[in-house]
């Protein structure tokens, strides 16, 4: 049985006052004092308010709970459906294809993600620059965990959230909703796909937003 179908993306926590992602179109509901959420597919994001972190600090599946080479995992029982959040968001995202994480040396961080149960699906080499990259990709149920780094160990630091790649089946309803905020729509580097990305920062968000159009087999 392959890893996508034994290990699933189930919620994120976020350090982000939610009135940040609200502004930002997505419909956030107040689940208890301080706690926020939202429901992207059948990913729950959770907003805690009150927390020091910033941007997505915890990735929530059903069987890892620990620290993996700087990423904190845990894990979340909760099944998205008992929460009765409203899943249709006024930017008209709809789900999740990507989480992005980077980090300075890949060979270290795909060997802890394979050591927990988290396998290599595929990989992909660039060139940013003069410096040669990779691009690792893992699957976290219908989430790809996709993996940035230097192909050559660059130094010590941890793996970081970099942000989120999401999906809109009505991508033009989404760039028109987000007006000023959004960047023009473009060719994504898969073939067949459009993307634009969210100006976070005008809305106090940390992490990147890029929406995309789905995957051309995905109807």
């Amino acid at each position: 049985m392959s890893n996508r179908s034994e290990m699933h993306l189930r919620s994120l926590k976020i350090g982000t006052s939610s009135a940040s992602w609200n502004a930002a179109g997505f419909h956030i509901t107040e689940v208890k004092p301080g706690i926020s959420a939202c429901v992207l597919n059948d990913v729950l994001l959770e907003f805690d308010n009150e927390s020091s972190e910033q941007g997505i600090y915890a990735i929530g599946t059903e069987n890892i709970d620990g620290d993996i080479d700087g990423l904190k995992f845990f894990i979340e029982s909760t099944e998205v459906e008992e929460t009765h959040l409203d899943s249709r968001h006024p930017n008209f995202v709809s789900r999740i294809d990507h989480l992005v994480v980077t980090t300075s040396d890949c060979d270290r961080t795909t060997k802890a993600f394979e050591e927990a149960g988290i396998g290599v699906r595929r990989v992909r080499n660039f060139s940013l620059g003069a410096i040669g990259m990779r691009q690792t990709f893992f699957w976290l149920g219908d989430v790809i965990l996709e993996l940035v780094g230097p192909e050559v160990k660059s130094d010590d630091e941890l793996t970081k959230i970099w942000g989120l790649a999401l999906i809109s089946e009505e991508i033009e309803k989404t760039v028109d909703f987000l007006g000023d905020f959004a960047t023009p729509l473009k060719p994504a580097v898969q073939p067949g796909r459009l993307i634009t990305t969210i100006k976070t920062k005008n809305f106090g968000i940390y992490d990147a937003l890029a929406v995309m159009t789905p995957h051309e087999n995905s109807g």
